[in-house]
């Protein structure tokens, strides 16, 4: 039992980097608290629902973002019922918490990969790049992911709250890892590994700007072949071989850029 119960203190370590982790507001699944809050579970389970959708359902040839219309109608709840709770309008319940954290990552993790496909990041991330958009374009109208596809994931989180809410108070410790092992990996990716390969890209971006501007440069003034055809005339000053101020006006000069 004691791997069992080092695996699940290093879970609640990950959890508690990015989640309050109070017991009143985490659901309790095969006898043991999952690693993050009611919400949480629901943002992270719902992006890779977000996920999934994209693998199978988006349009491929398509530019434009995901619809944003049905993006703001599936994000808005979570929103709304955050900052009710933080104003103290109401207290917000496990399940309202949960609902609104699956329909906010469904909606998230396409306009997540999706401004990263943009032309001012546009940036090849390992795992997601068999999935971005090959051309994003910001005004184009054809969506990357319809309205049509994101009301059928709103469908498939709606299933999942059911599933996941039945699953509350059991000690089927199975049910534990199916739910926590999901949650970990999206932590682990998104808030950890993406920013620091995010940071790599964009080091190496402008590093290869940097090489290529010293590279023309350097190019350009180390190619650059004064060849005269003639030398009779032309008279040199000190040893770089400058010319005079009026050698414009010798017909005989060549100049020839590499």
């Amino acid at each position: 039992m004691q791997p069992t119960e080092d695996i699940i203190n290093f879970f609640n370590f990950i959890g508690h980097l990015v989640c309050h982790q109070r017991p009143e507001r985490t659901l309790w699944i095969g006898g043991h608290y999952l690693p993050v809050c009611a919400r949480d579970s629901g943002v992270f389970i719902g992006i890779l629902l977000g996920f999934t959708l994209l693998w199978f359902l988006r349009r491929k040839e398509a530019k434009g973002p995901p619809n944003l219309y049905m993006s703001l109608v599936m994000t808005l709840p979570l929103w709304i019922d955050s900052f009710g709770q933080a104003l103290e309008f109401w207290t917000s319940t496990n399940d309202l918490r949960l609902i609104t954290g699956l329909l906010f990552g469904t909606a998230l993790e396409p306009l997540l990969i999706y401004a990263l496909s943009l032309p001012p990041l546009k940036m090849e991330i390992p795992l997601i790049k068999s999935i971005q958009p090959k051309h994003a374009v910001l005004d184009d109208k054809e969506s990357w992911l319809d309205a049509k596809t994101l009301l059928f994931g709103v469908i498939l989180s709606v299933i999942l709250f059911f599933v996941i809410r039945s699953l509350v108070g059991s000690e089927f410790s199975l049910y534990y890892w199916l739910i926590s092992i999901p949650i970990i990996v999206e932590i682990i990716s998104h808030l950890f590994v993406l920013p620091l390969l995010l940071l790599i890209i964009i080091l190496r971006k402008i590093m290869r700007k940097k090489l290529t501007y010293l590279t023309k440069y350097n190019y350009r003034h180390a190619c650059f072949i004064f060849k005269p055809a003639s030398l009779k005339h032309l008279k040199l000053t000190k040893l770089e071989g400058r010319v005079q101020n009026n050698f414009r006006k010798w017909q005989n000069i060549r100049w020839y850029m590499c």
